[in-house]
């Protein structure tokens, strides 16, 4: 059990321990060997290296009926994207085999950096080529489900106002506030939009949720089932998440983040110029209100985000000045 439990320093050594034994237990008797525990989430599912038939995968454990749900639906979607981002640049893990009744999912494991740590570990004139392969990969994923749908900004709204209303940090409270009213105002110029980019997105699109290998290949991992989405939804997801760590790649601010990076996924995608002024920093805005600050969160994560909604709100008046 001690292989087991070596990188659970920052998890629950009791309840990482029994998730070790159930993933034994569901295991035996098959030809596999859970090894490493790589990420704990109490009450939800444990992570764990391993390998399958001779073959090196990650074990995702379901510490809950719903959880084991969502891995069938996860399965699906990685099983339908495989199917095209297979090969090339921009790939997925072959997701492998459901085990005991979907409670255990076994997917290919691929070695390399997560695409954040790569960016702090490039030579600053280097770091805008790696943003770049996040916003090919993107482009690559949403491809084939690609469509305009009906535009409904509503409940992206409300959902900013109540990210807003939980804030915990008054140093953000006036400015996130500002944002707000500046996202609404925003809205309502877009009005006469009735349509927007949609596709079957990641969920949870971030510079960590991508690896880059030693070949150069950027993978996508932890995708979520098949939601249909804005395709600016996981832009802004990926440039807000970097840039409240404060990874600026190009140096520039365009609505609060990286410009260079607003720059690569406007190429990747062939964004409009209605898009990358209206749809794009709409959902800037979401992204940006709608994850709130855990109330412990360290005061440089919280200068980084005050520097970003600063930045944003600047510009956003700016733009709605015109």
């Amino acid at each position: 059990m001690n292989a087991l439990l070596e990188n659970t320093a920052q998890a629950d050594p009791a309840m990482a321990a029994r998730a070790a034994g159930t993933l034994e237990d569901l295991l035996a008797g098959l030809d596999a060997a859970p090894e490493a525990i790589l990420r704990l989430v109490p009450g939800r599912r444990a992570v764990f290296a391993g390998q399958w038939l001779g073959r090196r995968v990650i074990f995702h454990l379901a510490l809950d009926p719903a959880e084991a749900a969502e891995f069938r639906s996860r399965h699906d979607e990685q099983t339908r994207v495989h199917g095209y981002m297979q090969a090339g640049p921009y790939r997925v893990p072959e997701p492998i085999r459901l085990i005991a009744g979907d409670r255990v999912a076994a997917t290919e494991a691929v070695s390399g950096t997560p695409l954040l740590d790569a960016l702090w570990q490039a030579e600053k004139p280097n770091r805008p080529a790696l943003q770049d392969s996040g916003a090919g990969w993107l482009a690559a994923h949403a491809a084939p489900t690609l469509e305009d749908r009906p535009v409904n900004r509503g409940p992206w709204r409300k959902w900013a106002e109540a990210g807003v209303a939980r804030q915990p940090h008054d140093r953000l409270r006036p400015i996130e506030a500002r944002v707000l009213q500046k996202m609404h105002a925003l809205s309502r110029r877009l009005r006469p939009v009735t349509t927007w980019r949609s596709a079957l997105g990641h969920g949870d699109f971030h510079p960590n949720n991508l690896m880059r290998d030693a070949g150069g290949v950027t993978w996508g991992i932890d995708l979520g089932a098949s939601t249909r989405a804005p395709i600016y939804r996981d832009m802004a997801r990926f440039l807000v998440h970097a840039a409240r760590r404060g990874m600026l790649p190009s140096g520039r601010r365009r609505f609060g983040v990286d410009a260079g990076g607003v720059e690569a996924f406007a190429r990747a995608f062939a964004l409009t110029e209605a898009e990358l002024t209206g749809d794009l920093p709409f959902f800037l805005c979401h992204e940006l209100l709608v994850r709130v600050e855990h109330p412990d969160m360290p005061g440089p994560r919280i200068r980084h985000t005050l520097a970003l909604s600063e930045a944003m709100f600047e510009d956003l008046r700016a733009l709605l000045a015109d």
